[in-house]
């Protein structure tokens, strides 16, 4: 399945050492120059580790492909950030089912679109049911993400579901 995915799970992905999981789950994952400038170009500017740790697969098992038609009326639409509207605008050009993205008014977006969508935590629980990842360590990341709410951005109570989830297998 080809996906396209908006910033944040590849970030969340790459700052938990899990980037992996993404290209075992997904034939090939596509972003725009708008997020590869989010991610990436913005994020080795920053220092931050995550951006080198997806440049690496740039080319590789992430491919940088922008929308042929402007995502200016997404935007205006939804009041969504550039990189979101890019993202959905490249989906519905490509025919892609599966947008990755965690930011709920993207979400939303998204949604109204037609397309399925799937944050951070719903990678993990793909990769848990493909037994490419097993419970302690979908909990150990979930874990990472509660204790660091400044860096993850996930909101706690969908944090706190996902782990009571686990619990009740």
């Amino acid at each position: 399945m080809i996906v396209v995915s908006d910033s944040t799970p590849l970030i969340h992905l790459a700052k938990v050492g899990c980037m992996e999981l993404l290209f075992s789950l997904y034939k090939e994952v596509l972003i725009t120059k708008e997020v590869y400038r989010e991610v990436v170009e913005e994020g080795i500017i920053l220092e931050k580790d995550d951006a080198g740790i997806i440049q690496k697969y740039v080319g590789k098992s992430i491919h940088v492909k922008s929308p042929k038609s402007p995502s200016d009326l997404l935007v205006d639409k939804y009041r969504i950030h550039k990189g979101e509207a890019d993202s959905i605008q490249l989906a519905k050009e490509i025919g892609a089912q599966l947008i990755l993205m965690n930011e709920r008014d993207g979400r939303n977006a998204a949604k109204n679109e037609g397309f399925k969508v799937k944050g951070s935590i719903g990678i993990l629980f793909d990769a848990l049911k493909a037994g490419t990842i097993n419970e302690k360590e979908v909990l150990t990341i979930l874990n990472k993400f509660k204790k660091n709410p400044q860096v993850f951005w996930i909101e706690p109570d969908i944090i706190k579901s996902a782990i009571e989830k686990i619990h009740t297998k």
